[in-house]
């Protein structure tokens, strides 16, 4: 809670810079030059600066919400150059007395006081790459537009008056590179003040570029080469227990890698929420320095963290260090050694399989990387677009792969054909724990296919992975199910509750666990969440639905309202 009060009250100071960058804008607008603004204008900016605001102003504004939107981020560069400003700015209300004066100071002086109490929360690290350029930018586009500006007015001197030699020239450039305003140029005509507007446009230009440059914010490994990937997937064969560490292969990630230790995590980033894939993946032994390495990258950076879909593996860690684990779902899990369809509670797939055995549906496994044929693949590609058609959608991300076919590595392809070998439906398994264990990760099939193509092609798949000695088949997770744990529920699982029992239009959380639960799991797993800082926000909340969904986040929203509205 102290976290979050802390937060709170940055995020105020923030804002209130929005709204002094918003007065200094309001005070460079052309309206003071109106005569029924001008009583107005003389209350809020000296009359013997008013002009020198006109232009400094109005860019001295642009600056500040650009501070603002990257303190917003925690990025230290944007704290140092806002302290600075704050501190002229602070002095400046002194010197010139208006109106407005005590409460514009009240609130700088409030804001800084918030800036400076939080230091360390401002610790987001600035790309040193882009800070050079931009110093050198700024260096060099100063001298380039003084050297320019000098030999420009020194050119059209008869329509500038006092401009006699290039030294006259070389003195009013500085002047007007340093003040941003014209006014103690006189001019003879149109094309001087043309020109010395257009030098202080350009000037500015390169101050604000130089200032993005500055406050661009450190990416860490944006880009994954086949190189980071080969590291990735020897990792996740080696110590992937979680079953959705495969899913690092994807190309939606980005990794972070141990520095002291073998390790990954895979994550995208969402609103300043670090969401990484299931666990972090390294040796249960190398878990602590692991956690401790992610966390210092995010706090250094000013990120939330959440870890989406993981085991009790690492979870009591997780809560050692301090975050929030909460219940998420629960995965349909089969012991193989167990698992067979005697019994009424799996009478459904059972009928299935039996339908699809007398309609002389076949199941074999494709192995790409022994040899390749492209009818198989061409059909399992054909599958996928008719089935994300009728789907009627994009189809998600992050927590659900692709087929693959383009690098098949590990993943292993079942599918089920007809007697004409016309191929109804596939899916594709991922390994975990070491190879021990299969997630079926993507299943589909014909729209006209016949009943029990799905449940053939699991059974089957299972049963040949049983006879090579797997221990565990997995269809995945039942979202929100089963996560109210009666009056010890946190008001989080109970909202996930209430999410799972009255909002199935957009995606059917019941409908997916039914179908995984007429299979009759041997053990239904628990996955949780793991999120720092605590409480459980709204951001995260959107964090999880933006990762996975992607743009198709306002379909959902609107599919949702629509219903409602029914």
């Amino acid at each position: 809670m102290k976290s979050y009060f802390k937060k709170t009250i940055q995020n105020v100071a923030v804002f209130l810079l929005v709204l002094i960058a918003l007065k200094n804008l309001l005070v460079a607008l052309p309206f003071k030059f109106a005569e029924r603004y001008l009583n107005f204008y003389m209350n809020i900016v000296n009359p013997y600066a008013s002009q020198f605001h006109h232009v400094f102003s109005f860019f001295i504004g642009a600056i500040m919400l650009i501070l603002a939107h990257q303190l917003y981020k925690r990025v230290r560069m944007a704290w140092f150059i806002q302290i600075v400003m704050l501190s002229i700015t602070i002095v400046f209300q002194f010197v010139r007395y208006h109106v407005f004066t005590l409460p514009v100071l009240s609130i700088e002086i409030f804001v800084l006081a918030v800036l400076v109490c939080y230091h360390r929360d401002f610790s987001r690290r600035a790309d040193r790459i882009t800070v050079k350029k931009a110093l050198a930018l700024i260096g060099f586009s100063f001298l380039l537009v003084i050297f320019n500006a000098s030999v420009g007015i020194y050119i059209i001197k008869e329509h500038i008056r006092n401009i006699h030699d290039i030294y006259d020239a070389l003195e009013y450039s500085v002047k007007l590179l340093v003040f941003m305003d014209t006014d103690f140029i006189t001019f003879s005509g149109k094309i001087g003040m043309l020109y010395t507007d257009s030098l202080i446009l350009i000037n500015w230009i390169c101050i604000i570029s130089s200032v993005l440059l500055i406050l661009k914010p450190i990416v860490y490994n944006p880009v994954a080469t086949k190189h980071d990937k080969e590291v990735v997937r020897q990792i996740v064969l080696k110590s992937g227990q979680n079953p959705m560490a495969y899913l690092s292969l994807e190309n939606d990630k980005k990794y972070f890698f141990g520095k002291s230790i073998e390790g990954v995590c895979s994550y995208q980033v969402v609103n300043n929420v670090v969401v990484i894939c299931g666990d972090m993946i390294c040796a249960k032994q190398d878990g602590f320095i692991f956690l401790n390495e992610i966390l210092e990258f995010c706090h250094e950076n000013a990120y939330e963290i959440l870890f989406l879909n993981i085991t009790e593996y690492f979870a009591e860690l997780y809560k050692i260090a301090g975050f929030g684990v909460i219940k998420y779902g629960e995965d349909a899990c089969f012991r193989l050694s167990e698992y067979n369809l005697a019994g009424g509670s799996v009478a459904k797939v059972r009928a299935a399989i039996n339908h699809a055995n007398k309609a002389g549906i076949t199941v074999n496994e494709y192995k790409p990387l022994k040899g390749r044929d492209s009818n198989i693949e061409q059909q399992i590609l054909d599958i996928s677009k008719e089935w994300l058609e009728h789907k009627n959608s994009d189809e998600l991300s992050f927590m659900i792969g692709g087929v693959g076919l383009d690098n098949p590595l590990d993943r292993r392809y079942f599918y089920a054909s007809d007697m004409d070998r016309k191929i109804l439906g596939f899916v594709v398994f991922l390994p975990y724990l070491s190879g021990k264990g299969y997630l079926a990760d993507v299943t589909r099939r014909r729209n006209d296919a016949p009943q029990g193509v799905l449940e053939k092609i699991t059974y089957d798949a299972f049963m040949l992975m049983k006879e090579e000695g797997v221990e565990w088949g997995n269809l995945g997770l039942s979202p929100l199910y089963n996560i109210n744990d009666g009056d010890r529920a946190t008001f989080t699982e109970r909202l996930f509750s209430y999410v799972y029992e009255n909002m199935n239009n957009s995606y059917d959380f019941k409908a997916l666990h039914h179908a995984k639960e007429k299979y009759a799991p041997t053990e239904w797993q628990p996955r949780y969440l793991a999120y720092s800082p605590r409480p459980f926000s709204p951001n995260l909340a959107y964090a999880i639905v933006r990762v996975q969904a992607g743009k198709n986040i306002a379909k959902m929203v609107i599919s949702e309202f629509k219903r409602r509205k029914e």
